[in-house]
């Protein structure tokens, strides 16, 4: 009676080795590349963002190439829409010294 796990046991691992490639090669077809990831981050509007976080990257990327595709050709392959001058942007503001903080001239030896 071993000697049937010893036959049937190398079998049914290679079984489930071609499954699991078969299910890797079908899940691989949709994954996305670096390239496509950058492209889409330099021509994301506010819109493509929040489809991207609500439904993932494949309807982003679907939603931005409709986008891209109705607005027609620009230059160089990038697109600037006018509503990117209005985009929150951060500002350096250096800071003075608080005025209310009094220095002393003394250390406070404990």
């Amino acid at each position: 009676m071993s000697w049937l796990l010893v036959a049937l046991i190398p079998g049914l691992l290679m079984m489930a080795t071609f499954a699991l490639e078969r299910l890797e090669t079908g899940l691989s077809r949709d994954t996305v590349s670096a390239a496509d990831v950058a492209t889409f981050l330099d021509q994301a509007e506010a819109d493509d963002v929040n489809t991207l976080a609500r439904d993932g990257m494949s309807c982003a990327l679907a939603g931005q190439h409709r986008r891209l595709h109705a607005q027609g050709p620009a230059q160089n392959g990038h697109v600037r829409s006018p509503d990117t001058a209005r985009l929150p942007t951060r500002e350096l503001v250096h800071s003075a010294a608080n005025p209310e903080f009094q220095r002393t001239s003394q250390p406070d030896r404990v």
